[in-house]
């Protein structure tokens, strides 16, 4: 098994992602279908949709299936683990990470098998050190993850990608790194904050505008737009709260009042199945906005919410690729 992943890992280095698994059109529409539902937490109905992709060869579906099924059962299982192993055989930085864990419980009750957290260790850190020696930020991430250093956070966010300046920037506010001078710690959470902002990043967007708010001890006018920015980019821990304040429940960012934008939004976040607040939220704020509006109202509610859904990125609460 070693040989045939460090085998794998130099022909990966060769060739460009996505050589490996030609899928057939249905299978990648159920991988991408699975992979929203993912995100949006519904790690039961995502599952059967990534593992026509994940049996097709796909490293992404392996990937989130094992995630998937881990959040579900709450540790790794056999099947959770072959996936894990499948995708880290095609280079899948991430579900090295996650073979290498300790502290799952499949390894307390002794159930893991195959290679040993140590030897996924040395993989993943193989792997991403090659891949580092190219600037990809991902792999970077992987080496910071890996204990090597802020260092490699801090390389990952100058490359520009707006995960890695998103992640460099918590890990400031979260006391990580030194600042001799009084107050740079705060100026750097906020010059990285605000690049993960602008390359389109959505938790950093929502950082952010939490950032500013913070600043100015209330809200303004940019961290509005950044709220609004991160809503419409279909942040699930955003679109609930931007949608009530343009129903004015409360008006606290001086957004104007559009309850058919509000009711739009609040019922398409509410027919979702998957777990976290918003759905529950929507769902029971959603009669509150259809007590102020007319039937005829309500209904072109309803068809904002379906031209919303066609225009605008999927909702996903954005979770971390690996960290929970």
């Amino acid at each position: 098994m070693i040989k045939q992943i460090i085998n794998t890992l130099l022909i990966f280095t060769l060739f460009p992602v996505g050589t490996f698994a030609q899928l057939t059109p249905e299978a990648e529409a159920a991988r991408n279908k699975g992979i929203v539902l993912y995100k949006q937490s519904d790690w039961y109905d995502s599952q059967p949709l990534l593992e026509i992709a994940a049996t097709e060869g796909d490293r992404t579906a392996q990937y989130y299936l094992a995630e998937a099924i881990r959040l579900s059962k709450r540790y790794t299982t056999a099947v959770a683990k072959k996936w894990y192993e499948a995708a880290a055989e095609q280079g899948d930085l991430y579900a090295m990470l996650r073979l290498s864990s300790g502290g799952d419980l499949c390894r307390i009750i002794g159930t893991c098998g195959g290679e040993s957290g140590e030897q996924w260790n040395e993989h993943a850190l193989k792997a991403a050190s090659e891949r580092a020696k190219n600037d990809d930020p991902e792999a970077m991430r992987v080496l910071y993850i890996l204990g090597k250093g802020l260092k490699w956070l801090e390389k990952a966010a100058e490359t520009g990608d707006g995960r890695s300046q998103y992640s460099l920037a918590l890990a400031y506010k979260n006391g990580q790194g030194w600042f001799l001078i009084p107050g740079n710690r705060e100026k750097a959470v906020e010059r990285w904050a605000k690049a993960s902002a602008e390359a389109g990043y959505p938790p950093g967007m929502y950082f952010y505008a939490d950032v500013m708010y913070k600043k100015n001890s209330g809200p303004n006018n940019e961290v509005a737009y950044w709220l609004k920015k991160s809503a419409e980019a279909g942040h699930l821990a955003v679109v609930v709260s931007y949608a009530l304040n343009v129903a004015h429940l409360p008006d606290t960012y001086g957004y104007p009042l559009n309850l058919i934008e509000a009711y739009g939004l609040i019922y398409l976040v509410s027919q979702l199945t998957g777990g976290g607040a918003a759905p529950e939220d929507a769902r029971r704020n959603l009669p509150d906005i259809a007590a102020r509006m007319t039937p005829e109202e309500i209904q072109q509610g309803i068809a904002y919410a379906a031209e919303w859904e066609r225009t605008h990125p999927p909702l996903s609460y954005y979770p971390p690729i690996y960290g929970y």
